[in-house]
């Protein structure tokens, strides 16, 4: 629901930058200076609603961009893409990211790897090499091959960016799989095309220093207050079978709410104990279409439960209802409903 949403805010040198989470908008904050605002609406992330992922370095902030996973992924496809945000405001947009792996950000970009890179530890070839490709604030791509699987790559201050590295292949141990990692500071400068450990300075991962620092990069979660500016994005272009398709997708989770679960002798039951009666309901247009799920249920015995779901967000992008049925068992099973007083008209909302 959109009051759930807010600002992710990370600090970078001596300014903070604050992204929100469901529209295109940046706060750029210095100690001495106004606050700066920014935005990018026309960033194009195709019909699917996207997750974002933030990360900090000590030029600015990356803002990832990912579409969110639905059950089927032909409905409604996104795009991956990558927005730069500079302890000046200024905008970077990197288009294009495909699939591809992310294993971090430092001052020289965005560090990606193919995705389809095994990471099975039992593949010893799988961590005695590795190829890389930082994608820069202006859009460029520069290829390094590693010859270790990198772990992370991090930018924890001026002249502080380090990646580190598998030494090894994990192994197997009585509590798992273990893994042994250095680390190599990055030089200033432009990246060379290959990293050899043998011809570094490799330093032991300090668990107990990186976790401090990966604290201080993790970035922090702000409420949305009155008065913070606002942006919107620019209509999604949605193809009309892919707004049916999304449609029919979400009341799909929702089909046989009284059949949900068959036991082994092949009776059936509902989705929870003593639901009975459900019924999906279609309301709205596009962008503004939302599917109501209602029934009767021991917790409201005097009218119907009712869960309504968006299924396209502000933009028009399909928002995937990914096990949207067990989060309505889960809440009905824990009792994590509202009281019977708050229904109004014989319907409570929850």
């Amino acid at each position: 629901m959109p009051g759930e949403y807010g600002w992710q805010r990370v600090r970078v040198g001596n300014a903070t930058i604050s992204i929100a989470e469901d529209e295109p908008v940046a706060l750029v904050r210095c100690s001495d200076e106004p606050e700066r605002v920014t935005t990018w609406p026309d960033l194009d992330l195709g019909a699917r609603a996207t997750g974002m992922t933030l990360l900090s370095t000590s030029t600015g902030a990356w803002v990832v961009y990912r579409p969110q996973e639905a059950q089927d992924e032909a409905i409604a496809r996104g795009r991956s893409a990558a927005v730069h945000i500079g302890r000046d405001a200024s905008v970077g947009i990197v288009e294009s990211l495909g699939d591809a792996q992310l294993v971090g950000a430092t001052v020289h970009g965005l560090w990606l790897r193919d995705p389809a890179a095994s990471s099975d530890p039992d593949r010893a070839d799988a961590w005695r090499s590795d190829d890389v490709r930082i994608r820069s604030v202006d859009g460029a791509e520069h290829r390094m091959r590693v010859d270790r699987r990198v772990a992370w790559a991090i930018d924890a201050g001026a002249s502080d960016a380090r990646v580190a590295v598998h030494t090894e292949p994990p192994r197997r141990s009585r509590q798992g799989w273990e893994y042994a990692t250095a680390e190599i500071v990055l030089p200033p400068g432009a990246l060379p095309s290959e990293l050899r450990i043998h011809d570094l300075t490799l330093r032991p991962v300090d668990d107990a220093e990186m976790m401090t620092v990966m604290s201080a990069l993790v970035p922090q979660r702000v409420p949305r207050a009155i008065g913070d500016p606002r942006a919107s994005w620019r209509p999604a272009c949605v193809r009309t079978d892919d707004i049916e398709d999304a449609v029919t997708a979400v009341t799909r989770e929702f089909a046989d709410l009284e059949r949900y679960w068959t036991d082994p002798s092949g009776k059936s039951g509902p989705l929870v104990r003593g639901l009975r009666e459900p019924r999906v309901d279609v309301r709205g247009e596009w962008p503004d279409t939302r599917v109501e799920v209602s029934f009767r249920h021991p917790h409201f015995p005097g009218g119907r439960m009712r869960r309504a779901l968006r299924v396209f967000d502000a933009a028009g992008r399909f928002m995937p209802s990914l096990h949207a049925s067990v989060h309505l068992m889960e809440d009905l099973d824990t009792g994590r409903l509202p009281p019977v007083e708050t229904a109004i008209d014989g319907v409570l909302d929850f």
